[in-house]
């Protein structure tokens, strides 16, 4: 083979890889993009449906009820115990749907120690099909002491 032969063939191979190499960072730019507009997206639907969660609590913390006056069922909520030795976790309580009336915040078999400061519950709804999102805004603090 000449040298003129082997340099086209090297020049063909050398634009055959810059092209193939272009059209991967494309494709993986507009899979970026895409991702990251969807969390947006969910991250903007989750804070207007926030919006619509309204909790009413009792502030007893010996027996911890609450109910929801919003428009939209709460699926359910993080139960954190601020104790002298630090945060515990709680467990989850079940699904608070609106104008159900006073439902009792604790876990089945769950009671407030005593040297319980406050106990704070963070309000989980869903955005979509099983998407489901936290109101950080919307969380309750019982103070207890």
């Amino acid at each position: 083979m000449n040298k003129k032969g082997a340099q086209w063939i090297a020049w063909i191979l050398a634009t055959a890889l810059f092209v193939s190499l272009s059209v991967m960072g494309i494709i993986w730019a507009r899979n970026q993009t895409t991702t990251l507009t969807e969390s947006t997206a969910e991250y903007i639907e989750a804070r207007e449906e926030c919006k619509m969660v309204l909790v009413n609590a009792n502030n007893d913390c010996s027996e911890l009820k609450a109910e929801n006056k919003g428009t939209i069922t709460i699926k359910k909520f993080i139960v954190r115990i601020n104790r002298a030795t630090g945060y515990e976790d709680g467990g989850e309580t079940a699904e608070f749907k609106p104008q159900q009336g006073l439902l009792p915040l604790l876990p089945i078999g769950l009671s407030i120690p005593a040297d319980t400061k406050s106990v704070e519950l963070l309000p989980i709804i869903e955005i979509s099909k099983g998407k489901l999102a936290s109101c950080t805004t919307k969380r309750l603090v019982i103070q207890c002491a």
